[in-house]
């Protein structure tokens, strides 16, 4: 079973049934969105779903799993067991796919929080690579009748290994590892879906 002939079949039986998807939904206590999923094989419902749906649409349990009604009313024990291992296991690459893209959008985000963590670096980079005003020595100019005078305080340098270390390796590093693990989980997303 696929989803393309599972969500057609279901498509079918609603209608048959005279159902709208909203109407399907309210019986079964899921959105009328998850009804549009599953019948338009962008989705698959939760296994604790499949005997209300079943059902709902008039159907056993087996056909439903199938994806087609059964000419015979008696299944053979293996034939019920193939039914059931086959939902099970497209329930299961449906619950696997909606937490890998789960992780990549968490993995974009530690991205981005990378990102935001080396632009100070990238911008300064051209000037005195990771300085930055303020960071290390307090700067101010007091104004006189004959202009500014800059006071400078000394403090401790700005570019020890650990200041680099904090500011641009771990972000850097941490940056590619999450770019390759969402490249990864993204291909991995493409074969099951």
């Amino acid at each position: 079973m696929d989803n393309m002939q599972f969500g057609a079949f279901v498509a079918q039986l609603r209608k048959e049934q005279g159902f709208t998807q909203k109407e399907l939904a309210d019986r079964l206590n899921v959105t009328d969105k998850a009804v549009s999923k599953w019948e338009t094989a962008k989705g698959f419902p939760d296994v604790k779903l499949l005997e209300p749906l079943a059902q709902a649409l008039g159907v056993s349990l087996v056909d439903l799993m199938q994806g087609r009604r059964q000419e015979a009313e008696i299944l053979t024990v293996a034939e019920a067991d193939a039914a059931i291992s086959q939902a099970m296991g497209q329930w299961e690459k449906t619950t696997a796919w909606r937490y890998l893209r789960l992780f990549r959008w968490f993995l974009t985000a530690i991205c981005s929080v990378c990102l935001v963590w080396l632009w100070p670096s990238i911008l300064y980079a051209g000037k005195n690579w990771l300085y930055i005003p303020g960071w290390s020595a307090a700067e101010t100019a007091i104004g006189g009748a004959d202009g500014p005078t800059a006071i400078l305080v000394a403090s401790s340098p700005t570019n020890t290994i650990l200041d680099m270390l904090l500011l641009a390796g771990i972000p850097l590093v941490l940056l590619i590892v999450c770019i390759i693990l969402v490249i990864k989980v993204w291909r991995l997303e493409k074969k099951l879906k």
